[in-house]
C-alpha cells in the first residue's frame, strides 16, 4: 500500500493534524522557557532576594503546562485507539478475503499489508480466531487487542479456506493462502 507523503499506512489525515497541533503547543511551550530562562540570565539570586519567587513561579507553571499537554495527548490516544484498530482491522480482513478469493484449488497467494507498528501510540496484537463472541457461526474474526490501553476490537472475516488460528504483533504482515488454510505471518520486508 502507498501513503502519501507525511502519511503512513492507516494513519488517517486527523492524525496528523493532531501530531500537528502538538508540536505547535510543545514548540509554544518550549519558546516560553526559554524567554523565561534568557530573562534570569546574568542575574544573580539568592534564596531571599524577589528574583528567587518569581523564577519558582515560572518554573512551577512550565511544569503545569508540560503536565497538561502530555495528559492531554494521552487522553486523546486512548480515544482513538478503538477506531484506529477497527481500521487497521478492517484492512487486514479484506486482504484475508482477497487473498482467500485467489488461491483456489492449488494456487497460493501471499498478501504483504504495510499495517502500522503502533495505534494510538501503543503497541498492538492481531489475533485470527475461528470462534468469535457476537459473530454468526462459520465466520472467523480478527481481534486485535492495544497494549497501552484496555481496547479491543473484533472485526468480522468471512473465507472459504479455513483459518489458521494465531496471534502476531501489529506491523508490516503476510496473508499466507495455501492448501485450504489462511494464516498471518510477520513480514520480514
Amino acid at each position: 500500500m502507498v501513503g502519501s507523503i507525511g502519511r503512513g499506512p492507516g494513519r488517517a489525515p486527523r492524525d496528523r493534524g493532531q501530531l500537528l497541533v502538538f508540536g505547535a503547543v510543545a514548540l509554544a511551550v518550549i519558546t516560553i522557557g526559554f524567554v523565561a530562562a534568557a530573562g534570569t540570565v546574568g542575574v544573580t539570586s539568592s534564596p531571599a532576594s524577589p528574583d528567587a519567587g518569581e523564577e519558582a513561579v515560572v518554573e512551577a507553571e512550565l511544569e503545569r503546562g508540560i503536565d497538561c499537554l502530555l495528559e492531554r495527548t494521552s487522553d486523546r490516544s486512548a480515544s482513538t485507539a478503538p477506531h484506529s484498530l477497527e481500521t487497521v482491522g478492517q484492512e487486514l480482513a479484506g486482504e484475508i478475503e482477497a487473498a482467500d478469493r485467489i488461491a483456489v484449488g492449488e494456487n497460493e497467494a501471499v498478501a504483504r499489508v504495510g499495517t502500522p507498528r503502533t495505534v494510538a501510540g501503543s503497541g498492538y496484537d492481531v489475533a485470527i480466531r475461528i470462534e468469535c463472541d457476537g459473530v454468526a457461526d462459520g465466520t472467523g474474526c480478527l481481534r486485535l487487542d492495544a497494549h497501552g490501553f484496555d481496547v479491543a476490537v473484533v472485526v468480522p472475516v468471512s473465507t472459504a479456506a479455513d483459518l489458521e488460528a494465531g496471534t502476531v504483533p501489529g506491523g508490516p504482515l503476510e496473508v499466507v493462502a495455501a492448501d485450504g488454510r489462511i494464516a498471518l505471518e510477520v513480514s520480514e520486508r
